[in-house]
């Protein structure tokens, strides 16, 4: 096995030496196996390196010399593997970053050839980096770490997948509470124009804020990517009202799937929030505002300069709660924020007799019974016409 890089504060370490915050400092053996073998810093150099000198001066010219030995890294691969699962799976803007930054990550630390990666190596790999994590992200590194080993079985880089052998662990309660129709309209209320327009498309709509950010007044057509209103000529009528057109809502988070893709029924309610919203500012986007300063760069996440950064959309929705005082005695990590609305929406629908699973763009019932329970084409689904 090679001995993986170093991390700074442990530079002086022999070969084979690796300092464990519980155990003490573990050499691993010739034989594959671990051993604690003390607890003083510089008794186990000692020992790291007279084990070293009497166990490995011959083994490794002799792997050198047997012609089924590889010297090659894990490490040498990974962006190879990477690219291949960019291309595969092809993510969101915001995945993809996350995975490329977990892949240097994995670089770093798995610098032994495929084959040695063992489970304790695993075990390591995520104390080093993801020990203070909650469980959700704990369980989602895990999760890329495995698909990667995936990817490198079918190119023989390994045999078997170690990642797969960690235990998850338990996911976590959702600590927020549910926010109730009550302290929605407080928050209306008192919400600039804007954020109420969000708010308002997002209790009609189920949808997110990333969605809601990116609703466009005129569409000519369904696409992919984007967010916004196809009209009519005439408004055609169903059994309860007028319809003015159609919602076209693609959901990022899961962007293939064909729950992604959703169609909603503009009727006289959402109508008329996307009549409300318009004013003097010249913007393609329903949920649009000027910029405070315009010294400041448009940002990279947002296609004109009056469209809302969802973020912000978010905080303003946070920024009013709080200064309404509403749930003040709860802490900050406990209060509903602008994401509850979508719970909230679920719920007064499925309060109908209507699923609301399609209509928000879940590919499974589990999914949305997260929201209801809490208080491979890229074909469209259309929804039934629903007024919250």
């Amino acid at each position: 096995m090679a001995p993986r890089k170093r991390i700074h504060r442990n530079r002086d370490l022999p070969p084979f030496l690796y300092h464990n915050k519980k155990k003490g400092y573990v050499l691993s053996l010739v034989n594959g196996k671990r051993k604690v073998i003390s607890k003083v810093r510089a008794e186990a150099i000692i020992i790291a390196n007279e084990y070293n000198r009497l166990k490995r001066s011959t083994t490794v010219l002799d792997k050198l010399l047997d012609e089924g030995y590889s010297s090659t890294s894990f490490s040498d691969v990974v962006d190879q593997i990477v690219e291949r699962m960019l291309e595969d799976k092809n993510p969101g803007k915001n995945l993809r970053s996350t995975w490329l930054n977990d892949a240097q990550r994995i670089k770093a630390f798995f610098t032994m050839s495929g084959s040695d990666i063992s489970l304790a190596d695993v075990t390591e790999y995520m104390d080093a980096y993801h020990s203070g994590a909650s469980n959700n992200v704990y369980n989602r590194k895990l999760s890329f770490l495995e698909l990667v080993f995936d990817y490198a079985k079918d190119i023989g880089e390994m045999d078997s997948n170690p990642a797969a052998l960690k235990i998850k662990k338990p996911k976590e309660a959702k600590m927020r509470k549910a926010l109730d129709i009550a302290h929605f309209e407080k928050i209306r209320a008192a919400a600039p124009i804007w954020l109420k327009t969000a708010m308002d498309l997002t209790m009609q709509t189920t949808h997110a804020v990333l969605e809601i950010s990116r609703i466009e007044y005129k569409l000519r057509k369904p696409e992919s990517g984007r967010c916004g209103c196809i009209w009519y000529d005439t408004p055609k009528q169903d059994d309860t009202g007028l319809i003015y057109g159609e919602l076209a809502i693609h959901r990022q988070k899961t962007h293939k799937s064909e729950a992604s893709h959703v169609i909603i029924p503009i009727n006289e309610t959402i109508k008329k929030i996307v009549d409300d919203s318009r004013d003097n500012i010249a913007s393609p986007f329903v949920v649009h505002r000027l910029p405070k300063t315009n010294s400041n760069p448009i940002s990279k996440e947002v296609r004109h300069v009056t469209q809302v950064v969802s973020r912000n959309i978010s905080r303003e929705f946070s920024k009013v709660r709080d200064k309404l005082g509403l749930y003040s005695t709860l802490p900050l990590a406990e209060r509903p924020t602008y994401h509850e609305i979508r719970g909230l929406s679920a719920r007064l629908i499925e309060a109908q007799g209507v699923d609301p699973q399609k209509r928000m763009g879940h590919s499974d019932s589990k999914s949305t019974k997260v929201y209801t329970k809490h208080g491979k084409s890229l074909s469209w689904t259309q929804v039934p016409n629903i007024v919250v």
